[in-house]
C-alpha cells in the first residue's frame, strides 16, 4: 500500500514534538515545491539536474511510493497542513480552507507552536492562486504562524507580459513558460530562499526556542518562469515526446481524465518539447535555491540539529496517456517526492 503525505506529516510530528526545550528538541526545515512530480535525478529521472536535491535525498530517507491525498493544490495542502483526509476537513478544491469547515483544527505548524516552537513562514504552504496571489497571503491560515513572508519578483512584476501561454493572457491554469533574462535573484523564489535564509540567521541567533520554519517555492507550477540558463541545461531537441492518444480505451473512468484541457489540442511536438524544457528547467532553478537555504543551514551551525522535510503538493503529468498538469487518478498526477 502507498501511503498519502498525510502520514508523513503526522509521523514528522510524532519524531520531533516530545522535546520541547531549545536544547534537545531538533529544529524542522519543511520545504514544499509546486506542482513538482518525480522529475528528480535521485527518482531516477535521467533527464533532471537536480544535484542540491539528489544530495539532500542521499544523505536521508527517500520515500518511494508517497502519494497526495488529493491531487488539486488546496485540497492537497489543506491535507497535510491538518494532517486529515480531504473528506474529513472538508476541503476539495482551491477556494476553501480548513478554517470554513474545521475551524478549531491545529494545524501542523500550530501543534509545533503549541509544543514551544518559534513557526514561521516563507512563500507558498497553503493555496495561492498563481501568478494573481504572489506577494500577497493568498489563502494562508494565520493562526499557523508566528511570521511570514510573501515575496514578490520580476516573474509576476514585470515579465508576465512576455510569457508564453496557449491561452494568450493566462498563465496558471494553462501551459504557459518563459526563460527569463533575470538574475535568479529577481525571481519570487530566488526572494523566497533569501527571506528563508534571513529567518533562519534569526532562529540562530535567538536559541531559546526551536523552530519550525515553512518555505513554500512557486515553481515549477505554471507559468514555467525560470532564468534562461537553466533552460541552456536542457536542449530542446533532446527532450521526450509521450504520443498523443487518439483514442482513450474504455474501461478508463473520466474522473482519471479530468487533466484533459481543450487548449491542449493546439500542442505541436515543437510546444511539447518546448514545455517539457521549461518545466525541467523551472525544477533545477527550484533545485539550486534549495541548495542556498541548505547551505545557509551549514554555515549557520544549524544542519546537525535540523530535520530537513521536503515534498511536493502533487505530480504532474507532462504528455504522460497524452495528459498534461494535474487533477488525473495516473500515477504521474498523484505521486510525490
Amino acid at each position: 500500500m502507498k501511503p498519502p503525505l498525510i502520514y508523513a506529516a503526522a509521523l514528522l510530528c510524532l519524531s520531533v514534538m516530545p522535546a520541547a526545550s531549545a536544547a534537545s528538541a531538533r529544529n524542522v526545515l519543511f520545504i514544499v515545491s509546486d506542482d513538482l512530480n518525480t522529475y528528480l535525478g535521485c527518482y531516477g529521472d535521467p533527464i533532471a539536474k537536480t544535484p542540491n536535491l539528489d544530495k539532500l535525498a542521499a544523505s536521508g530517507v527517500r520515500f518511494e511510493s508517497a502519494n497526495c491525498a488529493y491531487p488539486v493544490c488546496g485540497a492537497s495542502r489543506n491535507s497535510f497542513l491538518t494532517g486529515l483526509y480531504p473528506n474529513a476537513n472538508g476541503v476539495t478544491g482551491n477556494h476553501t480552507t480548513f478554517r470554513q469547515t474545521i475551524p478549531d483544527h491545529v494545524s501542523l505548524p500550530q501543534a509545533f507552536r503549541h509544543a514551544g516552537y518559534f513557526a514561521g513562514r516563507v512563500g507558498k504552504l497553503y493555496h495561492y492562486g498563481v501568478p494573481k496571489s504572489i506577494g500577497t497571503a493568498g489563502h494562508d491560515d494565520p493562526a499557523s504562524w508566528e511570521v511570514t513572508a510573501n515575496p514578490v519578483g520580476v516573474d509576476h512584476l514585470d515579465e508576465e507580459r512576455d510569457i508564453f501561454s496557449l491561452v494568450p493572457g493566462q498563465y496558471g491554469a494553462t501551459l504557459s513558460w518563459l526563460a527569463s533574462p533575470s538574475a535568479d535573484a529577481r525571481h519570487t523564489d530566488g526572494m523566497v530562499a533569501d527571506d528563508a535564509r534571513w529567518l533562519l540567521s534569526r532562529c540562530a541567533a535567538d536559541k531559546s526556542r526551536p523552530f519550525f520554519v515553512a518555505m513554500g517555492f512557486f515553481r515549477p507550477h505554471t507559468p514555467y518562469v525560470a532564468p534562461k540558463a537553466y533552460f541552456d541545461l536542457y536542449p530542446v531537441e533532446k527532450m521526450p515526446l509521450y504520443p498523443p492518444v487518439e483514442k482513450v480505451p474504455a474501461e478508463v473512468p473520466a474522473a482519471a481524465l479530468v487533466s484533459y484541457k481543450k487548449e491542449q489540442d493546439q500542442l505541436t511536438d515543437d510546444l511539447r518539447q518546448q514545455a517539457v524544457q521549461a518545466y525541467y528547467a523551472s525544477i533545477s532553478f527550484m533545485d539550486a535555491q534549495v541548495g542556498r537555504v541548505v547551505e545557509e543551514l551549514k554555515q549557520l551551525g544549524l544542519a546537525e540539529s535540523t530535520i530537513i522535510v521536503f515534498t511536493s503538493d502533487h505530480g504532474y503529468h507532462m504528455g504522460e496517456h497524452g495528459l498534461w498538469q494535474k487533477m488525473s487518478l495516473f500515477e504521474a498526477s498523484a505521486r510525490v517526492p
